[in-house]
């Protein structure tokens, strides 16, 4: 479905607002937060490749979006895919139970304290749209390493992929803000300041149907 210019438009401000990213050097571990998108994979091997880590950890289940998208769970799928593009199984970590961001941080956290392991820095890898909410919800859930957030380097027009569409990409991104908005209050993630330019994309957006990700519907 072609999407109206209007709609991108607005799109595009709250893609742009939840983008950050930070200059990567090395670390001890690099944490994906997997998803339905495996150049983020893609770029964990290239990291991995330029000696900037010795493991990596693929942490995630299946959710809204994923549970079509792979056969298996996100982490194993993103393994199998990293092993593929050359990463020695030996420093692959998979963390496969974890539904959302905050099991992410909390079961990761888990296994690598299961398995005797301690990591000071860690590269915490995400979608470019995913990248403020996992550096909020790391400060507030994982104290102590240092993380440093990184995503592959694509837009909002080239975010969609075989298996997702720009309308469903949409979603996704008011969905994540909408968490953005309403985490803090329960203890999720820490609170960001959100200018009213990007408010009024977000309203916008959800009246002309992109809803099918919000976590406050299901919450009232």
């Amino acid at each position: 479905m072609k999407i109206p210019d209007e709609d991108f438009r607005y799109a595009l401000e709250i893609w742009d607002f939840l983008s950050v990213k930070d200059r990567l050097g090395k670390a001890d571990l690099i944490f994906v937060l997997c998803s339905h998108d495996l150049r983020v994979a893609e770029h964990a091997v290239s990291l991995y490749q330029k000696n900037q880590t010795k493991f990596v950890l693929f942490s995630g289940g299946l959710n809204f979006f994923t549970k079509h998208v792979f056969p298996n769970s996100e982490a194993e799928s993103f393994a199998k895919h990293a092993i593929e593009l050359g990463i020695p199984k030996e420093s692959v970590i998979i963390e496969p139970h974890s539904t959302h961001t905050g099991e992410n941080i909390q079961f990761t956290k888990k296994l690598i304290s299961n398995m005797g392991l301690h990591f000071d820095t860690i590269t915490a890898l995400q979608k470019p749209s995913m990248t403020l909410r996992i550096k909020l919800a790391l400060e507030k859930q994982w104290p102590g390493p240092i993380f440093q957030i990184g995503s592959p380097d694509y837009s909002l027009l080239d975010a969609p992929h075989s298996k997702i569409n720009l309308f469903m990409i949409i979603n996704e991104i008011v969905g994540d803000l909408d968490r953005i908005i309403a985490y803090p209050k329960l203890g999720f993630q820490n609170e960001t300041f959100i200018p009213e330019g990007i408010y009024f994309a977000y309203h916008f957006l959800i009246s002309k149907g992109y809803h099918l990700h919000l976590v406050t519907s299901k919450m009232s």
